[in-house]
């Protein structure tokens, strides 16, 4: 922790994502104590454009009504003991740090969208768009909270984030202990009685199935092959050549469109496994291809088949019972196998891909060139992106929810969505995320891009019922 540092001080250096005019022209406390922002999270605090704010959009759809006191408690007693959801970003002598928000204020937090009438899945999705599309406040802690009521029997939650707070997994604990377990026996998924600190351990448990090892290994032999694959790793992601320029990718205009499929069970994904062999993800990966594969057959452009690739977020955290923030994770690129129709087919060879990227140390590698990035002029980071954003065409992630149904302030969670942001120039984001032993699939993008997600969630869908089906009938 830095020493404390007063407001005179924080206002002498203030640029980038702090609005210091509007700070001074507001009473604060004569001190305040700061932090440094890590080179990791700087990335991604100087990452925001016109047309790509990093924000990660997490979306919890409430079977009944929620207490606004309620809910404001809970974020009060849960929520902002973390403290950077209290504090802003300053820039002072050439160094950004977090500093206490002297005018914090919850209420500023939390925007309640009351409708009169209930909305539907699209209307709710029209909604989360344009609110995908804003930007956040930058003069204040860097998230928000919007209700949107009601949402049929329910509500539901909009909660922004900016992505240099946390990545995806260290958020997902973080929201995970708002809620509270929906249980009445142990048969549900978790014991009666459960205290906090078993209910901790097993969301770090649930948290760290993701997890990739990253350090180095101890024998000197090994760890100079170890950096000479490391080195190799860090060449080839200079030489990827950019991906082709299809109907997947276009000119941003900041507009979002969101979408996302019913829920698929895990007990059918679990079947095509059995079968087939391969990961969760693995299975969702063919799904995903397949409906690209469509989008793109529709529009001519599949022959010759495009180079299409994929950003995957890969988790570098290591198995942990306190809830870190920052953000440990890096990313591989993965080229699609569009010019195999049949599914099953399709699962091999992106079972071959995925070992092959897990056994490299690409993400290792982007790990360092993120941190990098951290140290370069804003400009040059920039460009970097830039450069970057032209090897892939859409980013997915693939984040492993909570097994239990799940309350927020006492309403039943009935499904969880969450997106990441998207680097500079890819204009499409995949989720897949589980709950309560299902799959949700969720698109985002820019309508500059891709004007209508409904398009590729009819793919998705489409692709899952027809790898499903074969699976039975080799089961008959």
């Amino acid at each position: 922790m830095e020493p404390q540092q007063t407001v005179a001080e924080a206002m002498v250096d203030s640029v980038g994502p702090v609005d210091v005019e509007a700070v001074s022209a507001s009473p604060q406390p004569e001190s305040l104590s700061r932090e440094p922002v890590s080179y990791r999270d700087l990335t991604w605090a100087r990452m925001d454009s016109a047309t790509q704010p990093m924000v990660v959009t997490i979306v919890l759809h409430l079977d009944t009504p929620l207490d606004e006191e309620r809910l404001k408690a809970t974020l009060r007693n849960r929520l902002l003991a973390f403290a950077r959801f209290r504090q802003r970003l300053v820039r002072v002598g050439g160094r950004t740090y977090w500093l206490e928000d002297g005018r914090f204020a919850l209420e500023d937090h939390i925007r309640w969208l009351r409708w009169s009438a209930p909305a539907d899945s699209r209307a709710l999705q029209r909604q989360v768009g344009e609110l995908a599309s804003e930007p956040l406040d930058e003069g204040r802690p860097l998230w928000r909270c919007v209700i949107v009521d009601p949402v049929g029997p329910g509500c539901a939650v909009v909660f922004r984030v900016h992505h240099c707070i946390a990545d995806g997994i260290a958020l997902l604990r973080v929201f995970l202990a708002l809620t509270d377990p929906a249980v009445s026996s142990p048969a549900d998924g978790a014991s009666v009685g459960e205290d906090l600190a078993e209910r901790r351990r097993r969301h770090a448990r649930l948290a760290a199935k993701t997890a990739k090892s990253w350090a180095p290994p101890s024998r000197w032999g090994d760890r100079l092959r170890w950096g000479m694959a490391l080195a190799w790793a860090l060449l080839r992601q200079a030489v990827i050549v950019p991906d082709t320029r299809t109907a997947l990718r276009g000119r941003l205009n900041g507009c979002k469109r969101v979408a996302w499929s019913a829920p698929i069970p895990l007990t059918d994904i679990a079947a095509i496994r059995q079968r087939w062999g391969g990961r969760v993800n693995d299975v969702m990966l063919v799904v995903v291809t397949g409906a690209l594969r469509r989008y793109l057959l529709a529009r001519g452009e599949l022959h010759p088949t495009p180079t299409v690739r994929l950003v995957v977020p890969v988790n570098l955290r290591p198995y942990q019972e306190d809830i870190e923030l920052g953000n440990r994770f890096a990313v591989i690129f993965l080229k699609l196998p569009l010019a195999i129709a049949d599914p099953a087919a399709r699962l091999a060879a992106i079972r071959v891909r995925t070992e092959q990227a897990k056994s490299s140390l690409e993400a290792v590698a982007n790990l360092a060139v993120i941190g990098m990035m951290g140290r370069l002029p804003a400009w040059l980071e920039r460009l970097t992106l830039r450069l970057y954003g032209l090897k892939a065409t859409a980013v997915m992630t693939n984040v492993p929810g909570p097994e239990e149904p799940l309350t927020l302030a006492g309403a039943p969670v009935g499904r969880i969505l969450a997106w990441v942001p998207q680097i500079t120039g890819i204009g499409i984001g995949i989720s897949v995320l589980s709950h309560a032993g299902a799959v949700t699939v969720g698109i985002t993008s820019d309508s500059g891009v891709v004007a209508e997600p409904w398009e590729l969630v009819a793919g998705i869908e489409a692709e899952m019922a027809a790898l499903r089906a074969s699976a039975r009938a080799l089961e008959e």
